[in-house]
């Protein structure tokens, strides 16, 4: 004896409920997966940072020790290397090179020497960002005219 029509549509209709049901659950269960990895990535970052913070106030808590921090501006002093040099030589030659020199010599010399930022702020008297500046530049006028050093510029 035949089923009666109804009973295949509603068989057919649970079918498709079915099918439907088992394919969100395996898309809940991707985005699950995602968030879990997305979730694993997150707290690995924090962890870094928090590590970072950790680092950065014992620098700051050392300077302090040490007597360099005086003010908030020694205080950043171990933040130095965030400063980013933009380049413009890449236009050539800025017209008073020769000037140039004679501006920053002792900066130049300094940086030659391997002093670092805040040495060199220190024994010039200038703002270490000044220093950094002057630094950042004077490597990049290096990199770009190898055989150029300071004293023939």
């Amino acid at each position: 004896m035949p089923f009666p029509t109804i009973w295949l549509v509603v068989a057919a209709s649970l079918l498709a409920t079915s099918l439907l049901a088992a394919t969100g659950v395996l898309v809940l269960a991707r985005r699950l997966a995602a968030m879990a990895r997305s979730g694993e990535s997150v707290e690995q970052r924090l962890a870094q940072l928090s590590f970072e913070v950790r680092r950065l106030e014992r620098l700051v808590a050392e300077a302090g020790r040490r007597g360099g921090a005086s003010s908030p501006a020694r205080a950043s002093a171990p933040i130095a290397s965030l400063i980013s040099v933009p380049d413009l030589a890449r236009d050539g030659e800025p017209a008073d090179a020769p000037g140039l020199a004679e501006k920053h010599g002792e900066v130049w010399t300094l940086v030659e020497a391997g002093r670092s930022p805040r040495e060199i702020a220190d024994e010039t008297g200038r703002p270490i960002g000044e220093v950094e500046l002057i630094a950042g530049l004077y490597r990049q006028r290096l990199a770009a005219h190898p055989q150029g050093r300071h004293a023939d510029a």
